[in-house]
């Protein structure tokens, strides 16, 4: 008898190239699980699909980008859900496998009739539902109805759904009508192994403080926001670094910008390691890796009170939560932390103790693999 395989799919963008790598990571020993990109291998008339209908915005203007009044979300989602039935196609013509897992869901809008015949745990971040709510005015959310729509065909044929959150799991029941036991809060997490804490930190209040931000939207995840409150407040006692591939010009000798670091890199570590605070004003966010591995660096963390972040961020234990564009706010909870290093230390301590315990790579992949062959025992 041939031993049950899995068949994995992840998106190669931001966070979830990180889950993907990670996921390789920990279960190429212990699980019998291929993982693939949506967009390996890829052919010529997938190549030319998601040219055409995929990256283009019509037309392109800010409010179009804004409102998705032009469908851009659903459009994308198709063309990667396209890669992923490729790549799916091409891998079970040569293996035969027993379940299937996507992550996240639109890889899976053009793989139903798949999910019909085998037994699929699809993993996800955030619904069309929560998408539609924080990217779009509500007289403009009618432009989600087609992901709404296949979101719940995928979520109605998936054997087991794996939020990453409360909140997610919250939306798939209520927003889409699927039975509570039928989704699961796993929380991800990160490889505590590969994040250690600095060997020493300055506590002393007469060094320049290093505030490290890493976001590749700029706009979206509040930096704007924090670069103003800095340059408004903090430039005389502090640096701030900023991790982001959008081009953004600042002339200040105390702001220095990162345009090429990857994550689990040298580079990218020492940033965490010489830092002091962790802020990300976000106004929108599915999950925010970056939370979590900031917290596993034993930084205090500076953040937004919106979807899962209140999760992973405690105000007054771990970190400050504030309202979205609240730079009053903003520079206040900076100003305390630069003002007492002690409560960085107290409240980086709790960010490591909870990563180590909730958000814990290691803890979370055992748990989908145990989900894995529920998935395969069922069938």
């Amino acid at each position: 008898m041939n031993t049950p395989r899995i068949l994995s799919v992840t998106e190669s963008f931001l966070g979830h190239l990180t889950y993907g790598r990670l996921m390789r990571d920990h279960l190429s020993q212990s699980c019998p699980i291929d993982a693939y990109w949506h967009n390996d291998d890829r052919e010529l008339r997938t190549r030319i699909a998601i040219r055409v209908f995929g990256y283009y915005r019509i037309p392109p203007t800010r409010w179009t980008s804004e409102q998705n009044a032009d469908f851009y979300l659903f459009r994308s989602q198709m063309c990667l859900s396209y890669f992923a039935r490729r790549v799916i196609a091409r891998k079970m013509a040569k293996t035969h496998y027993s379940a299937l897992h996507f992550h996240t869901q639109p890889l899976a809008y053009l793989c139903l009739d798949l999910m019909k015949k085998m037994p699929t745990v699809v993993s996800l971040d955030r619904t069309a539902a929560q998408a539609s709510r924080d990217s779009t005015k509500p007289s403009m959310r009618w432009t989600f109805a087609p992901n709404l729509h296949l979101d719940k065909k995928v979520f109605d044929a998936a054997k087991t759904i794996v939020s990453f959150s409360e909140v997610a799991r919250r939306s798939v029941i209520e927003d889409f009508d699927i039975s509570p036991q039928k989704v699961v809060v796993v929380y991800p997490g990160v490889d505590i192994d590969k994040i250690p804490l600095a060997e020493s930190r300055d506590k002393s209040r007469e060094k320049r403080l290093n505030i490290l931000f890493i976001g590749g939207d700029f706009e979206r995840k509040g930096g704007h926001d924090l670069l103003n409150v800095f340059l408004e407040n903090f430039a005389d006692r502090a640096d701030l670094h900023l991790v982001t591939q959008v081009p953004i010009t600042v002339d200040h000798p105390h702001v220095h910008i990162h345009r090429t670091i990857k994550a689990y890199t040298p580079e990218w570590l020492a940033l965490y390691h010489q830092a002091d605070v962790f802020v990300m004003p976000t106004y929108s966010e599915p999950f925010g890796w970056v939370f979590i591995e900031a917290m596993a660096a034993g930084l205090p963390i500076v953040a937004t009170n919106i979807t899962a972040i209140p999760e992973m961020v405690t105000s007054g234990e771990n970190g400050f939560l504030i309202e979205p564009g609240d730079r009053i706010a903003l520079s206040q909870s900076i100003d305390q932390l630069i003002n007492d290093p002690e409560l960085r230390k107290t409240m980086g301590d709790r960010g490591r103790d909870l990563v180590e315990h909730k958000f814990n790579a290691q803890t979370h992949f055992e748990k989908l693999e145990h989900l894995f062959h529920e998935a395969i025992a069922a069938r």
